[in-house]
């Protein structure tokens, strides 16, 4: 654990607001609360199935500009999107969504166009091409910010089904696109050591092949 210090090096005393330890904001109201939920299943050795919802609420009666009225407190978004997403590839092969609850009625006129990233890889750039079909008045808003949230736990999901211990003590041939790392995070940096031990691996492994 890294250690927080004043400027003068001396350790510094965490400040507390309200019930939570090291908060070092002051806490008033709560007023909004949004969540994001993302679960992988493994279908079969070839796929995926990413399921993300997104759900915001508001814990006092607000006014809804779009509406011209005042509603209750409750859940203002509850959004659901489903993608079969195809292995090693990473490849989104199937995706529907559904707008559960949505404060104005138009909403539902872009749900269907969660059908616009079928074909998308997610790999560096996944960010780029889901705004190029789902930015602007292409989509919704919470609808995309909800995909890109999913492909990031896809690759998680990936990495689930390949190192999961299966029967008999083994796990799942690590056959996958070393681009889906590269350069994805400091850690992956092309010149960094753990991308290079990747890069090495794969080639030992296809000698042996």
């Amino acid at each position: 654990m890294l250690a927080v210090t004043d400027t003068d090096g001396v350790p510094a005393t965490p400040r507390v607001s309200g019930n939570r330890p090291g908060c070092f904001l002051q806490k008033k109201e709560r007023i909004h609360s949004r969540t994001i939920t993302v679960n992988s299943y493994e279908i079969d050795d070839s796929s995926l199935l990413v399921e993300g919802d997104l759900v915001d609420e508001r814990f006092f009666p607000s006014f809804y500009y779009s509406r011209n009225e005042f509603l209750d407190p409750g859940l203002v978004h509850d959004i659901r999107v489903e993608m079969k997403v195809s292995l090693p590839a990473m490849e989104i092969t199937e995706a529907r969504a559904t707008m559960r609850k949505i404060p104005i009625e138009e909403c539902l006129g872009v749900e269907s166009s969660a059908g616009k990233i079928v074909g998308l890889r997610i790999k560096p750039g996944f960010t780029r091409d889901l705004k190029e079909r789902l930015g602007g008045t292409a989509g919704c808003l919470h609808m995309t910010t909800l995909i890109h949230q999913m492909g990031a736990a896809a690759v998680q999901g990936m990495w689930a089904a390949l190192s999961r211990k299966r029967e008999g003590g083994g796990t799942k041939s690590l056959d996958y696109d070393p681009g889906i790392l590269k350069n994805s995070c400091w850690l992956w940096r092309e010149d960094g050591p753990f991308f290079e031990k990747v890069i090495k691996q794969r080639g030992e492994r296809g000698k042996e092949e």
